[in-house]
């Protein structure tokens, strides 16, 4: 994996996020460099009035966390969101998670981890409609995530299913061309597909050669969350193999592992959260208790053919 001496900045400052259409656009300024994070909702998507700050600061931090690994800051500045002190204190652990990789591949001090402020004006009285035990299934194309579709589906849930499309990679924007599974999945459920690209990649802008381990599960959870207000979903579920709990090393007192926020002990930090932010959601977890090998032996007994369509999640970035 490629480590590298990380470009630093002053600052990291997140602006108020807006809606342009089904675009949802997210704004940052590093110093003195304007950076856009774009999501792309499709049609089906009605409610672009009104999304509660307590899901879109979810997905501003997920991109803060991937500018942070980029471009490390010594403090950033969230000014468009206020919260009480327990919160701030969960997002300041939260970035350990998401860059503990990076500190330790490029032998970095756990007190150069940035410091995040938001607002001292405490103002946010969320009232969230009341949702169904129906689920939203995160679905990437390969293993895990097909196995739990696959066994929703034997097991009669009411189950849609969710992906999160970044551009890039080997196919750039041409991504449908990874995922020829989503075509079984469409023919038995609605599939939400998300795109999120930035307007200027700033790994490029700023020549970062060092580790990327871009904070997916944070940002899919969030997105999933504007989708699951409108369809009324509770459960959001995600496909975590055994591997995820299993950390890879400890550096200067804590434990590293790549996978953390797949993990046991994250997904009941995160649930902790949700409950106390008064979050109607919940962060379900499956295949937990097997490695993919297991996963891929039960999908060739249900059904062999779908082995063929699979994406490993590496091939897919």
């Amino acid at each position: 994996m490629a480590t590298g001496k990380s470009p630093t900045c002053s600052v990291i400052y997140s602006q108020a996020p807006y809606w342009e259409n089904y675009r949802l656009i997210f704004p940052f300024l590093v110093d003195n460099w304007q950076h856009f994070y774009y999501i792309d909702f499709p049609p089906k998507f009605e409610n672009t009035e009104k999304t509660y700050p307590s899901i879109l600061i979810g997905i501003a931090m997920a991109e803060i966390y991937r500018l942070c690994e980029i471009c490390t800051p010594q403090i950033v500045k969230v000014p468009w969101y206020s919260c009480l002190q327990w919160e701030i204190d969960w997002w300041n652990e939260d970035i350990y998670w998401y860059l503990q990789q990076k500190f330790y591949l490029e032998k970095w001090n756990w007190d150069k981890m940035p410091r995040i402020e938001f607002s001292s004006n405490y103002t946010e009285n969320n009232s969230f409609p009341s949702l169904n035990d129906t689920y939203l299934l995160a679905v990437s194309g390969g293993k895990e995530s097909t196995f739990s579709f696959e066994w929703m589906q034997q097991a009669n849930l009411p189950t849609e299913a969710f992906t999160l499309h970044n551009a890039g990679g080997i196919l750039g924007n041409n991504w449908l061309e990874k995922f020829p599974v989503f075509d079984y999945i469409k023919n038995q459920t609605y599939l939400w597909e998300i795109q999120a690209h930035p307007q200027e990649d700033p790994a490029e802008y700023f020549a970062y050669q060092g580790v990327r381990n871009d904070p997916t599960i944070t940002n899919a959870l969030f997105i999933m969350m504007i989708i699951a207000i409108q369809q009324g979903h509770r459960f959001l579920v995600l496909a975590n193999d055994k591997s995820s709990n299993e950390s890879n090393t400890t550096y200067q007192g804590r434990e590293v592992n790549h996978q953390s926020a797949k993990g046991a002990a994250y997904i009941e930090r995160f649930n902790k959260f949700l409950e106390r932010k008064g979050m109607p959601f919940r962060y379900v977890s499956i295949c937990e208790e097997v490695y993919s090998i297991g996963a891929v032996h039960q999908l060739s007994l249900w059904n062999k053919n779908i082995l063929n369509d699979l994406t490993s999640c590496n091939e897919a970035q």
